[in-house]
């Protein structure tokens, strides 16, 4: 039998002709994936940015309210104990605080508590250290807005440590 240019064309679909619907379906597939992840990425990237812009305000705005002060803190070696005498001179509420525990210029001890102070309040605390020696104490102060963790950092509360 003799194949003719009409039977042929009609019964056998030339094959070149799919190449290029399935070259652009790959591309438009490839285009739409594509987009998708940078879609997400630039979506996570701006909500990061825009909490560490908030942190970064708020660390300035906040933290102007807060002022901790030391008023005394001895040390018992035989005990281990810290004991230190805070007070929160300013109208905000200080949420937790972070103790750095120094010897010399030695870092001993760094304690994040839940520790909270009211505005315009005296508070006695006793720390057990399980060091032989502290000679200096920082306190950072911590303050919560919105479900952020805000370190006033600037206002730190630092003082000598006297033996008990």
């Amino acid at each position: 039998m003799k194949k003719s240019g009409v039977f042929s064309s009609v019964f056998m679909p030339c094959r070149r002709a799919v190449s290029p619907w399935i070259s652009w379906v790959l591309l438009v597939a490839f285009a739409v994936v594509l987009s998708a992840f940078m879609y997400n990425f630039m979506v996570s990237y701006t909500k990061d940015t825009t909490q560490d812009i908030k942190k970064t305000v708020y660390n300035t705005d906040e933290c102007r309210s807060v002022s901790l002060n030391i008023d005394s803190a001895c040390f018992s070696a035989s005990a281990q104990v810290l004991n230190i005498t805070l007070q929160n001179t300013n109208y905000a509420r200080i949420d937790s605080m972070d103790f750095r525990l120094y010897n010399g210029r030695i870092p001993l001890h760094t304690n994040e508590t839940d520790i909270s102070m009211n505005p315009n309040r005296v508070k006695e605390i006793s720390i057990n250290t399980g060091v032989a020696a502290v000679t200096r104490v920082e306190i950072l102060p911590h303050i919560t807005k919105e479900n952020m963790d805000i370190v006033c950092s600037d206002r730190k509360a630092e003082a000598a440590v006297v033996p008990c």
